[in-house]
């Protein structure tokens, strides 16, 4: 385990200076505690559009985001990592047929809160033009500046004096860059810092009063994140359902890891009866299958698609454009996922890169046994994807081949909410679950005590939640597959 992580990978369709060609810059997923910028290839997309694709690494884990009271650990590591990437990109990129002066950054999951506190940080004001962020924007957890309580957890994990920080740090700095890397627990989130540097202040203020830059951008979930693992990480959790018990069980160990990372002011004792109020099927209250659904639903909702509509509402109130989109397609060769999944967390990431279209190099024949309609959609993800790059409208097909003519996606703005609806047979519609993101959006914030002006919004720790466990397991899965 080392430090010296900082490569790039470029991909490129044409390496002439003069190229001018649009810059995909990708930031690779993994709770911030795993992954790498080679599991993702650009050769498909490089190969049907014209496009400078850039994958980065970033230190993960303590090495990326452990907090000191020095500027030696100051905390957001791997977030200056990506802005010295970023910079980099500005420096060299025409070298590699790219234009500075058209710049995307894009990412899915951890890579797509990235993207979304890169688009709220003043250190990266200039160095990208637009924005896509997949199944992650908005509200990641975050700790005040000076808050040791990650660090002394780790430090104790290695044996270190947590009670006298001189003491702590020699600890720490005498330990082996491995042995602190591994010292987190599975279920331990990794924190940003507000440090009024890259973060000035916490996201919801920021969001709330616009202060971020303004850069068109493109956002979107998928309908059921995490469906698939919940079998696995909750064991009464299956295809024939969960019981009431089990849920109003489940259900506030999860929105304390909410209410602690985001709404530290909150008082769960009125926001959890809500919840399961909000949550409780109307039709099927006491149905297992209906009770493990709305579960699921719940999940979704408030840690991807009520913080991504936030971040949607928000940024449309600017003057640059906006683009939603909910992936909905249910892919056919991920047979292994239980009956109830639909799209699930990452299952978007395979059409984005074009790996539908990967075909043996001795034989010819397809890598992945997909259908032909399976195909078509990544064609048109991608069309999407670079059209958006290029141009800042997904619709705009100029200086990018179209494969086929695209369903129209209209616009996001704060009265019409318009979003895509990705499948084989795309359509539009307007107000992705309206009802229950009025409910997180306005109706929580409420209910936990948000003001317009900061309070004190440091996280408290918290470590119980089943996304915790559930956000680095997920790539360990994929990275297997």
């Amino acid at each position: 385990m080392s430090e010296d992580c900082l490569s790039l990978n470029v991909y490129t369709s044409d390496v002439s200076p003069t190229a001018n060609l649009p810059v995909m810059v990708w930031i690779h997923g993994g709770a911030f505690t795993l992954g790498s910028a080679s599991t993702y290839g650009g050769e498909v997309l490089t190969a049907y559009h014209r496009v400078v694709l850039v994958t980065i690494n970033y230190r993960l884990g303590p090495l990326g985001f452990l907090q000191t009271l020095d500027d030696e650990a100051p905390g957001n590591f791997g977030l200056l990592d990506q802005i010295k990437a970023l910079q980099w990109v500005q420096n060299n990129i025409r070298d590699f047929g790219g234009d500075p002066d058209r710049v995307t950054i894009f990412g899915e999951s951890a890579g797509g809160f990235s993207v979304s506190s890169l688009v709220m940080s003043p250190l990266a004001t200039g160095l990208f033009h637009r924005a896509i962020s997949e199944s992650g924007a908005g509200l990641w957890p975050v700790l005040e500046k000076g808050d040791l309580s990650v660090t002394q957890t780790i430090a104790g994990k290695l044996g270190c004096d947590v009670n006298h920080y001189d003491n702590m740090m020699r600890c720490l700095r005498g330990k082996p860059a491995d042995e602190i890397q591994r010292a987190p627990e599975m279920t331990q989130l990794t924190y940003f810092v507000i440090d009024g540097r890259f973060l000035p202040e916490h996201p919801w203020h920021l969001l709330q009063k616009h202060r971020l830059n303004q850069v068109d951008y493109l956002l979107g979930t998928n309908t059921d994140e995490f469906g698939w693992l919940l079998s696995i990480t909750l064991t009464y959790v299956d295809d024939d359902g969960m019981n009431m018990t089990e849920f109003n069980a489940i259900v506030p160990v999860d929105l304390s890891v909410m209410t602690g990372s985001i709404y530290p002011k909150g008082d769960t004792s009125t926001l959890v009866p809500a919840v399961l109020k909000e949550y409780r099927d109307p039709v099927r209250p006491e149905d297992p299958m209906a009770i493990r659904d709305q579960y699921l639903q719940f999940l979704t909702d408030m840690w991807f698609a009520s913080s991504t509509v936030m971040v949607a509402q928000a940024q449309s109130e600017q003057p640059v454009k906006v683009y939603q989109y909910e992936f909905q397609h249910r892919t056919s060769i991920l047979s292994f996922k239980p009956d109830y999944v639909k799209a699930d967390h990452g299952d978007e990431v395979l059409y984005v890169f074009g790996g539908t279209l990967l075909r043996n190099v001795t034989s010819g024949s397809w890598l992945f046994p997909l259908t032909e309609k399976e195909r078509e959609l990544s064609r048109d993800i991608m069309a999407y994807w670079v059209n958006f790059a290029t141009n800042g409208d997904p619709n705009d097909s100029s200086g990018s081949p179209r494969m086929r003519t695209l369903v129209d996606w209209p616009r996001y703005t704060p009265s019409s909410q318009a979003y895509l609806k990705l499948d084989v047979t795309s359509s539009a519609d307007v107000a992705l679950r309206k009802t229950r993101m009025k409910f997180w959006n306005e109706e929580v914030p409420r209910m936990m005590g948000m003001t317009s002006e900061p309070t004190g919004n440091g996280a408290k720790l918290n470590t119980g939640s089943i996304l915790v466990v559930l956000l680095p397991l997920v790539f360990v899965l994929l990275a297997t597959m």
